[in-house]
């Protein structure tokens, strides 16, 4: 596998950070995949599933969100997307990394993966730009009614009065991934909800370019797309021919509940949106994290198996990539 970097300018000025990964012995690859990775994480932490999909004839992009990894200028604030439409402008840089791809990869396909955070900002791209993309996969995702999100949304304006803007708040980590890791009763780390591997869990606790506490501000930002995200009438602006391959762990805390898992909530608001092709595929006792659990090979090999039925092998088949090239 070959793995390439670079930085891309959005449109606002902003330098993002892109890894590319391809496998030199695959002279027609199949599709492109394009990463959108997590909250308090970045992009590197996909490399292994890139080694997976590049062997299986795909291309990797995965590009670090503003405010994370390596998209963060001298000097700029570790967790924040922007001090004014961070949110817009982290769909703006989804957007130019679209582009990009379209640009070199001209007759591939292009598969949009959002992981968590990068689940909804998939989803929210979906409703403006979701003529660009051939197929949609969500992880460790969910679906909140605008009535569940007042309480959060009104936390954070609370916090970002009492701190500003770019404080950041230890109630809201205590009340999102403090209470996801409470689910697990007695544990040995405060991050065990992301998966059971203890190896990936030390790996994302020594990890430097992870965990930190985000700002207030980007905390609203986040639960107002989460609010557009809410409404159907929104979703109904996303292609309606667009496959999307919904996966998670049965006890993922972002989504799990005892009366109706949250991707099966997800799965039913994007059908009631008008899609047609909707899959759903749990794992039992996987935690956040499915691509980094202990069946991570068998989530691969499910993925994979989807993706293989959603997109010929034939590198002409995008007519999206085409017409919008």
């Amino acid at each position: 596998m070959i793995a390439e970097k670079h930085f891309l300018t959005s449109i606002d000025g902003h330098k993002i950070f892109v890894r590319k990964w391809s496998n030199p012995e695959r002279a027609t690859p199949k599709a492109v995949v394009h990463i959108n990775h997590g909250m308090a994480e970045h992009g590197r932490r996909y490399e292994p599933i890139a080694e997976q999909l590049t062997a299986a004839g795909y291309v990797v992009y995965a590009h670090d969100h503003r405010g994370h990894g390596h998209s963060i200028p001298q000097g700029g604030l570790v967790g924040h997307y922007a001090d004014v439409n961070g949110w817009n402008l982290v769909q703006s840089d989804v957007q130019r990394v679209n582009q990009h791809i379209r640009d070199n990869e001209s007759t591939l396909p292009i598969i949009l993966l959002g992981h968590s955070m990068g689940s909804f900002i998939a989803q929210y791209y979906c409703i403006k730009h979701g003529d660009t993309v051939d197929a949609v996969i969500l992880s460790g995702s969910g679906f909140s009614t605008p009535g569940a999100l007042r309480a959060p949304r009104m936390l954070v304006k609370l916090e970002k009065l009492r701190s500003g803007p770019k404080g950041r708040s230890a109630l809201i980590d205590y009340q999102t991934f403090g209470n996801f890791n409470k689910k697990f009763g007695d544990t040995r780390t405060e991050a065990d909800w992301l998966t059971r591997c203890n190896i990936e869990v030390d790996r994302y606790i020594a990890d430097p370019l992870c965990g930190f506490l985000c700002t207030n501000q980007l905390w609203q930002d986040f639960l107002g797309g989460l609010d557009t995200l809410s409404r159907l009438r929104n979703l109904q602006s996303i292609p309606n021919d667009l496959p999307f391959y919904l996966l998670s762990g049965e006890r993922d805390p972002l989504s799990y509940h005892s009366n109706q898992h949250g991707i099966h909530k997800l799965a039913n608001h994007l059908r009631s949106a008008g899609q047609r092709d909707v899959s759903v595929k749990l794992y039992e006792e996987g935690r956040h994290e499915i691509f980094n659990e202990l069946n991570r090979d068998e989530v691969v090999a499910d993925m994979l198996q989807w993706l293989d039925s959603r997109v010929p092998g034939a590198a002409s088949t995008s007519t999206r990539a085409k017409a919008t090239a």
